[in-house]
């Protein structure tokens, strides 16, 4: 056999053929041959070699294990199982025949049953490279990430050269969010075997989730070049040109990926909004658009088997809209149900009779920015208090390691699901919870796609993304009675649950002991700054207006946004629609700062400026505690949503009336009175120092929090 080993396997085939006409009864010879089939393709002639060798040696376990890889080619994986399993039988210590049996039981679902085989395979051969890579993608099915990365390691360490285990290296590192380290993986795979689609595609993948956009096109592209029936590649292209705001290639590629039959492409391709709006007719036709092409959807009845794996997004862009979401959100998820009815998913316990024989109810908390990230700041110290409090029994789930230095004090479970719908379902049903919490939905998939399923006998959702979810098992929308408007019912899919005040908790900002100057920050002296310090997506088209007559009444002002720190071409979409929009000696006097990530430079900003303008109307959140920290005056306008109501709600908690406006005159002329007039300024100023005590350090949402969850476990017992 080598020319086989040499690469020859057209001579090698030749090779065997003659030594089987030779000698027909030479079971060797059938069972080499159905290997050199089986590395050119011919499956049906690999297995009629594999059986014949067999029918002369039944203990033959080389050809029982080269016809699994026959069946398996050939999609038979059943059937597969039982050949691996027949040679394991003759050797028990065969170390490919484990291997592959993993790769079967993989391909079927059975991830524990594989990571036995794996384990049984090191065991016969330790450093046998390609059992730890398979091992590592098992591990990562099953959410074990950290795990994984430890075994495409030992695959690298035992194989330097494994561009495959360097590609899934990558991966695993990407779904950590480590995304320097996986595009690093990435690239060595290309050094060692450079016309390697997958790893170019993964490497596109990673560059889009670092606002790389060009470059992520780019590597996409030339996976495309290297393949292109790449259904998947062709799909993420497509969200690379539509993050790109570039519409027209997007579609096209959606269109090629949906002809390679990748299902989810016709739903990225109908359901396509853009990140940054353009202006409002603009923003409207685009959401008409969604609305029709979801009822092609729903009438041509595509089914979707995989929507976290084959979509993968959220409905996140409409919230932005300023419209009420609920109609449509309703609307899109009656289609998610239809094209995957497993998507409504019950736990099994949540099928027995509705009692809790326990005296301590089980909640769990759910979101993938358990880490340093504005959903965690709000809610961690609130969990935090819950756990601590020996009524409930408390897990915080997530399918990202739980941030320790997040949530220090901690005291219940941590649970990390893989980022697979199927078995995260199953890994928090096992939890037997009672009532789940997710922090927000909307803002990414797998929780979205998790929330249609019922996984505790209540379920309820905060407003880390503050918006209806449209999902019939989603129980209760957790609100509050200050940022509500009147009639908000009509708002939410959910059962409204109003508490008494705002959920959260936020430590007060520690002020760093020297801000930067304006200089420094490359601000001028000498005028007035108006600055909205937000991502680019809040800025509604009706904003504009705002920021014109803002500068148009202020000939001195300055307004200064901050370029998307995860958006690349934020800036240029954004500055797009301020021509349509806005005046073009009024945009000479719009300035962009570069996203600020070190929390000292984004103070001095903020501090820096004369007012902090909250844009409507989806307007400020957790930026607000870093603004009265720093004592800048913050004008805001209430909206007719929650989500667009909370620098209201904020300032009258702090009795600054002088800060909220009706309508966009009236928003425009307070920014300049407060930046115009010292007096006014050094008043609002003062009374923010006196009164922030009220947004920092309080647990009496916690309370609020603890005596619904309590209320609504009562109801079980019933």
């Amino acid at each position: 056999m080598s020319l086989r080993a040499q690469g020859l396997f057209d001579d090698a085939a030749v090779s065997c053929t003659r030594a089987v006409e030779l000698n027909p009864d030479f079971a060797a010879a059938h069972c080499n041959l159905g290997a050199v089939l089986i590395d050119l393709g011919q499956l049906d002639a690999a297995a009629a070699s594999c059986r014949r060798a067999l029918a002369i040696d039944p203990g033959y376990a080389e050809a029982h294990c080269n016809l699994g890889i026959v069946l398996q080619g050939l999609g038979q994986l059943s059937d597969a199982v039982a050949s691996y399993r027949r040679a394991l039988a003759v050797n028990p210590d065969y170390a490919e025949a484990h291997n592959n049996l993993g790769n079967a039981l993989q391909a079927l679902g059975q991830l524990d049953g594989a990571l036995a085989s794996y384990r049984q395979a090191l065991a016969a051969r330790p450093h046998y490279a390609e059992a730890h890579s398979n091992m590592g993608n098992a591990l990562r099915d099953l959410g074990q990430l950290d795990e994984a990365v430890t075994s495409y390691q030992q695959a690298i360490a035992n194989n330097a050269n494994f561009a495959e285990a360097h590609n899934n290296l990558g991966a695993s590192l990407q779904a950590l969010g480590r995304l320097d380290e996986a595009a690093a993986c990435c690239r060595r795979a290309l050094a060692i075997k450079p016309r390697y689609a997958e790893a170019h595609s993964n490497l596109g993948n990673i560059l889009r989730d670092q606002g790389q956009l060009e470059n992520a096109a780019a590597s996409l592209r030339q996976a495309l070049a290297i393949n292109p029936d790449f259904a998947e590649a062709h799909s993420n292209l497509g969200s690379v040109y539509r993050s790109m705001g570039n519409y027209r290639d997007a579609r096209a590629s959606y269109v090629k990926a949906q002809g390679l039959g990748f299902e989810g492409a016709w739903v990225l391709d109908a359901l396509m909004l853009p990140a940054i709006m353009g202006t409002r007719q603009e923003m409207l036709e685009s959401r008409a658009d969604f609305e029709r092409n979801l009822d092609r959807l729903t009438i041509n009845a595509l089914a979707q088997h995989d929507p976290l794996r084959n979509i993968g997004e959220a409905n996140f862009y409409l919230a932005y809209h300023a419209l009420n979401d609920r109609d449509l959100q309703i609307k899109v998820a009656k289609y998610y149900v239809q094209a995957c009815p497993s998507l409504l998913y019950t736990a099994p316990h949540c099928l027995q009779p509705k009692s809790i024989a326990r005296e301590n109810v089980r909640i769990g908390f759910y979101s993938k920015y358990l880490y340093e990230h504005s959903v965690s700041l709000c809610y961690s110290e609130i969990i935090e208090s819950l756990a601590l409090r020996g009524q409930f029994e408390v897990a915080l789930i997530s399918d990202r390691p739980v941030d320790r230095k997040t949530y220090p004090k901690f005291a219940g479970t941590r649970v990390q699901v893989p980022h697979n719908l199927d078995r995260a379902r199953e890994m928090i049903a096992a939890l037997g919870l009672d009532i789940l919490v997710y922090l927000d939905i909307g803002m990414e998939p797998l929780s979205y796609f998790l929330a249609y399923g019922r996984l505790a006998r209540v379920q309820c959702v905060l407003s880390g993304h503050p918006v209806t979810t449209g999902i019939t098992n989603m129980d209760y929308f957790l609100s509050n009675a200050l940022m509500e408007p009147a009639g908000a019912e009509a708002h939410y899919s959910e059962k409204l649950a109003i508490l008494p005040r705002p959920l959260f908790f936020f430590a007060r900002p520690t002020m760093p002991a020297r801000l930067k100057t304006r200089a420094e920050l490359g601000l001028p002296e000498g005028r007035h700054i108006y600055m909205c310090p937000m991502r680019l997506q809040k800025m509604h088209p009706d904003f504009d207006e705002a920021i014109t007559r803002t500068l148009q009444i202020d000939g001195n002002g300055l307004v200064v946004l901050f370029e998307d720190i995860e958006l690349s071409v934020g800036k240029k979409l954004l500055v797009e629609r301020f021509e349509k929009t806005i005046p073009a000696d009024i945009r000479q006097r719009i300035i962009f700062l570069p996203w600020m990530k070190d929390p000292t430079d984004f103070m001095s900003a903020i501090a820096a400026a004369d007012v902090i303008l909250d844009p409507f109307h989806f307007g400020i959140g957790s930026t607000a505690m870093t603004t009265f920290a720093t004592g800048t005056p913050l004008v805001t306008k209430a909206g007719e949503f929650m989500r667009g109501r909370v620098g209201m709600c904020l300032c009258n908690m702090m009795d600054l009336p002088e800060c909220i406006a009706d309508d966009t005159e009236t928003y425009a002329q307070k920014a300049v009175q407060i930046a115009g007039n010292q007096a006014l300024r050094d008043g609002i100023i003062a009374k923010i120092r006196k009164n922030r005590h009220v947004l920092y350090e309080n647990l009496q949402p916690a309370d609020d929090l603890a005596t619904f969850l309590r209320s609504v476990a009562n109801e079980l017992t019933k």
